[in-house]
């Protein structure tokens, strides 16, 4: 945001006050106010980061987050070398070859004509993962820093090849104002020993070879109550060198069109699943993100 474009702010005089004000923002999954209330406070004040009166790891966290969020944007929105694969009214699957790497990058959109909250409780219920994700064999849910803060566990079960696991930070943010969109950032933390430290997370390996997820992305922008767009895009290091990169991306076309269609078969209904148990066992993050979703599509 433009300096002279930044919103203005009605600040607690007191640094628990101003404290209390970002976390809660940050908690709500209000990433954009939370920096912009950070921002706008240096600003006025005229301090370094160094010194601003809350929490270091909140206050770093925010900073992170953001550019992150920024960063994902951008991948959502390029369209640079991607060849698109697979093409339908509702549904278009690309992906880009990467050279000199191993990596492998997708992207996928489309529009779902699905109940929001039961495709949120898919994205969310991380530890049941393993009841639809192609291979997951292991999937838990490790801690949850926030309402749609998460970090879990995931290990695949790959016919002939060694096991992958992968420990991942995820969580949502709100841009429902700013860009009628609600966005979820994914990324492995084997390198985040910062992270693992404050959130005291242990991801040394066990038998298995740990896949580098360097970002997932998803956009989930409001059509109606039971229709949506969905955009996804990813990058990530399967450690798999030794098969082709035009194999992969073949392989990992396939598990991802599977993974789009199973995904609108479980979330058309989840009546009696243990994704309605998980709803009715965690209002809080639910009620929160279905009274905003019905808050927005009410203006529109």
């Amino acid at each position: 945001m433009q300096q002279n474009d930044q919103i203005q702010y009605d600040l607690p005089s007191n640094s628990s006050e101003l404290m209390l004000q970002i976390s809660q923002c940050h908690n709500l999954m209000l990433l954009d106010k939370a920096f912009e209330i950070q921002q706008f406070y240096i600003s006025r004040h005229n301090q370094d980061k160094e010194n601003f009166p809350i929490n270091k790891d909140l206050f770093n966290e925010i900073q992170t987050f953001y550019k992150e969020t920024i960063f994902l944007r951008q991948q959502l929105s390029d369209n640079k070398d991607w060849i698109h694969d697979c093409n339908t009214q509702y549904f278009q699957m690309s992906y880009k070859f990467i050279p000199n790497s191993s990596n492998v990058a997708l992207k996928f959109e489309s529009v779902m004509k699905l109940p929001i909250i039961n495709a949120c409780a898919l994205i969310y219920q991380t530890e049941l993962f393993k009841n639809w994700v192609p291979f997951c064999k292991v999937s838990k849910a490790l801690k949850s820093p926030g309402l749609g803060h998460k970090i879990c566990y995931i290990m695949m079960d790959l016919p002939v090849l060694s096991n992958r696991e992968a420990y991942i930070r995820g969580y949502g943010v709100d841009q429902l104002e700013q860009s009628k969109s609600f966005l979820i950032c994914c990324q492995t933390i084997h390198q985040d020993k910062e992270y693992q430290q404050l959130h005291q997370i242990n991801t040394t390996q066990v038998n298995c070879v740990q896949v580098e997820i360097n970002f997932f992305a998803v956009e989930v922008t409001l059509i109606n109550d039971g229709e949506f767009i969905m955009k996804s895009v990813a990058n990530l290091d399967p450690k798999m060198k030794f098969i082709p990169q035009k194999v992969m991306n073949f392989l990992m076309k396939k598990i991802g069109k599977f993974m789009y269609e199973r995904f609108c078969k479980l979330a058309q209904n989840i009546k009696g699943t243990q994704w309605e148990k998980a709803i009715q066992e965690q209002p809080q993050f639910y009620e929160h993100i279905r009274k905003r979703f019905e808050q927005y599509l009410s203006k529109y």
